[in-house]
């Protein structure tokens, strides 16, 4: 009896374990989907220099290669992903933002754990330690025209949806593969930077 209960016990943990991870998966397909989308309306819109935009279209040729593998972990169909790169090949920004406007819709991103309704005093002060600690550093010198630059945080909130500034911290520094393969902070901790810029910004 004792063995069954055990056996019903881990069978019941692995598929929990199992949905977590189905449901990180499609978390970040929607994180990654929303911040391309981002950076089509960015090169659309001509924003930046001509070195920041090269960079642009390097981060998306990047995002197009490993698309495929979030679509299969979230159980979505890779075959659109072919067309995507053709017209990112071709320049075709108003076709690659189409596509990911589809994919959008089915894989919305959901924000708002990490975008804070009424953030406390201790939520800033933890924004700000954080922000002192690991983000001033590149984040608070104005970039130069390059190919990814780090830009004002407060700013770049401004710039942009609230929700989609939440997604591009969500999936971490970009552009460094030693960092952009997994972000160090919890919901907690980038829900608590975003109330901070959110303050500074005026945007709340």
């Amino acid at each position: 009896m004792r063995i069954r209960l055990l056996l019903v016990a881990l069978a019941a943990a692995c598929c929990c374990a199992a949905a977590q991870a189905a449901g990180e998966h499609e978390r970040r397909l929607a994180a990654e989907v929303t911040v391309m989308a981002g950076d089509v309306r960015r090169l659309m819109a001509a924003e930046g220099g001509p070195l920041e935009r090269e960079g642009l279209v390097k981060r998306l040729n990047g995002a197009l290669s490993s698309l495929p593998m979030l679509l299969r972990r979230a159980n979505g169909d890779p075959l659109p992903v072919v067309a995507m790169r053709a017209s990112s090949a071709r320049g075709d920004w108003r076709g690659l933002a189409a596509a990911l406007a589809t994919l959008k819709r089915q894989y919305p991103f959901d924000a708002r754990a990490l975008l804070p309704v009424s953030p406390t005093p201790e939520m800033l002060a933890l924004g700000a330690s954080i922000h002192r600690s690991t983000c001033a550093g590149c984040h608070d010198a104005a970039g130069a025209d390059s190919l990814l630059p780090a830009k004002n945080l407060t700013v770049q909130l401004k710039s942009m949806p609230r929700e989609e500034f939440a997604a591009r911290l969500l999936l971490g520094v970009r552009g460094d593969r030693t960092t952009g393969l997994r972000n160090p902070f919890s919901d907690a901790e980038l829900a608590a930077l975003i109330a901070l810029y959110s303050m500074a910004a005026g945007t709340r």
